[in-house]
């Protein structure tokens, strides 16, 4: 769990609210009039966060990603879809026999 501090003890103490941090495994939550406003984390929490942040796409990029689905999806409808193995040998049939 955090520790809560307000904006004024953290300007009091911030070197020993860091050292907390970067030593001690602790995790400041930074509060302005009783409401949270920032938050210290160690260096090795940030990278954790920040990885796992980039694995996830926003909602923003996932909107994109369903519409394009659909538009793809609408795009294709009515076509019929065959195995791509056995198209795969019709289309080499038909070359070999141009060849010849």
């Amino acid at each position: 769990m955090a520790k809560e501090v307000s904006v004024g003890e953290a300007k009091a103490r911030l070197s020993s609210l860091i050292n907390a941090v970067a030593y001690g495994g602790e995790r400041v939550v930074i509060q302005s009039r009783g409401r949270p406003k920032a938050a210290l984390v160690s260096v090795e929490d940030l990278r954790r966060l920040e990885g796992s942040h980039a694995l996830r796409p926003s909602k923003a990029q996932r909107a994109l990603g369903l519409a394009q689905a659909d538009r793809v999806r609408e795009a294709l409808r009515g076509f019929k879809l065959t195995d791509s193995v056995e198209e795969l040998a019709r289309l080499r049939t038909e070359r070999l026999r141009g060849r010849a």
